[in-house]
This record gives structure tokens, sequence and C-alpha cells, in this order.
């Protein structure tokens, strides 16, 4: 997994937001975990102790794991890195204010991920 091309991805995205993050939230942290962190975390603060791909929290730190990607990449038609970059997307999306609790907002949420992903892959590759 290479970070840093990720990164430089996930700063040029933020622009491409199709809704405003809020102006209070100053930092963003991505952390890649292993299974085992995310269903601890997702157990811990989800009540669902299974892993899970893509934790948001929203005071800006999001959950991203990368075995779960690879575990799902070949299903989506991705790479592991766009695997990943997608549930970064998502939790940015999170952040925008998007929400997938019912299947209409989960409908809404998906058209704007696949948009905001579309996008992002069409741009220039990190160097």
């Amino acid at each position: 997994m290479r970070v840093r091309p990720l990164l430089r991805r996930l700063k040029a995205s933020l622009p491409l937001l199709p809704r405003a993050l809020p102006a209070n939230l100053t930092t963003i942290q991505f952390v890649l975990v292993d299974r085992a962190t995310m269903a601890r975390v997702h157990g811990q603060f989800l009540g669902d102790a299974s892993e899970t791909d893509v934790i948001t929290f929203p005071y800006g730190e999001i959950l991203v794991c990368p075995a779960v990607a690879r575990d799902r990449a070949a299903n989506d038609g991705l790479e592991v890195e766009q695997e990943v970059l997608l549930y970064a997307l998502h939790g940015l999306l999170h952040l925008a204010g998007y929400d997938d609790k019912t299947p209409k907002l989960a409908k809404e949420m998906a058209r704007a991920q696949a948009r905001l992903l579309q996008r992002v892959l069409e741009g220039q590759p990190p160097a």
C-alpha cells in the first residue's frame, strides 16, 4: 500500500466534494488499521463487533481497513489502492454531511461517492 500517493489523491479530492466540510473541522486524519482493530472499534463505537471497511468519526478521524479492501476490490472492479481510496472518500462524504442509514440516503450517498471517485481517478495520477 503506497500511502503518500493515496494522501495526495485525498487532498486533491477535497475541492471536489459535492458538499462543504464543516467549518469547524480543522484536521482530517486517515488511519489504516488491521482487521482486529477495525472489528474492535466497530464493536466499541457502533455495537457491531464484525470487521468493516471504513468508520468515520465526526471530529475528523477516518479509519480504513486495507485488508477488507483487498477482499472486496476484485468484486468492485477496482485495484486495492482504488478500493482504499473509495473507503476514504466515503468517510469524507460522511464528514460533509452524507449519511447511509436508510436505503434512500444510501442510494444518494452511493451516487455521490461514485461520481467523486470517478472525478478523482480521472485527475492526474499523483507523482
